[in-house]
């Protein structure tokens, strides 16, 4: 199961199926709970990127959904992704140092 998750990760942040190894780097958490932004990290090059999501528990799978579907944007590293992430959600400020 985890390793599909990669998969679909990487195929994700990659735009493309299989290429790269993604890493998830760091996870916050809002205040509610219910929504999140995970950092990456691709292994093969450090180009790093993040995705908001929100907990869905209205079905009986109960999973995280992306907010946004499609590319996700590449930042040159962590710094560059936090800065980004931290200017696209708004409550992203307050629970991160």
């Amino acid at each position: 199961m985890l390793e599909r998750m990669l998969k679909a990760m990487a195929a994700f942040f990659t735009g493309t199926p299989g290429g790269g190894t993604v890493l998830l780097v760091k996870t916050a958490y809002a205040p509610d709970g219910k929504h999140r932004v995970c950092f990456f990290q691709r292994k093969e090059d450090g180009v790093c990127g993040f995705r908001e999501e929100v907990y869905d528990d209205r079905t009986m799978d109960a999973c995280w959904i992306p907010m946004k579907h499609g590319h996700v944007e590449e930042y040159s590293g962590l710094d560059e992704a936090l800065a980004a992430a931290k200017a696209e959600v708004l409550w992203l400020s307050s629970a991160l140092p």
